[in-house]
């Protein structure tokens, strides 16, 4: 758990391509707008996130620290802080600019929160008895 917020504001900056053209620099004074409004928006990304990052976790209730800076890890896992919320905040970035790409980077958002879900194999019991090898029983 070490990805920062400015990592992901980076990571975010970069999907928008609103990096600087020559330097690629993502932390410019073009992207001073979406900068003042990142931790907001990661704050309400990584309480949605929470679930993904530690689904054994008995303690529902327990409250994440709000991020204050920039420097600051995310009390999340790293996967889901890269995989995920770059494409989240950049949705919420996009909004009112462009609807339509803002839209695309909230279905990848939540198609990567969604596969971020643990998974496991349980069998199936079969309550109604049956023959098996595909027999069926008289009636």
């Amino acid at each position: 758990m070490g990805t920062t917020a400015q990592q992901i504001f980076e990571l975010a900056i970069h999907l928008m391509d609103e990096q600087n053209r020559r330097t690629g620099a993502a932390d410019t004074a073009e992207a001073a707008p979406y900068k003042r409004r990142a931790l907001a928006i990661l704050n309400v990304l990584q309480a949605e996130c929470r679930q993904y990052s530690d689904p054994d976790s008995t303690d529902r209730e327990r409250v994440l620290p709000v991020i204050r800076d920039f420097d600051a890890p995310l009390a999340l896992d790293d996967v889901i802080c890269r995989g995920a919320l770059p494409y989240g905040l950049a949705a919420h970035l996009l909004l009112e600019e462009s609807p339509a790409a803002a839209s695309f980077f909230q279905q990848r958002y939540e198609e990567r929160r969604r596969a971020m879900v643990p998974r496991c194999f349980a069998p199936i019991e079969d309550g109604y008895g049956g023959i098996g090898f595909s027999r069926s029983a008289r009636w």
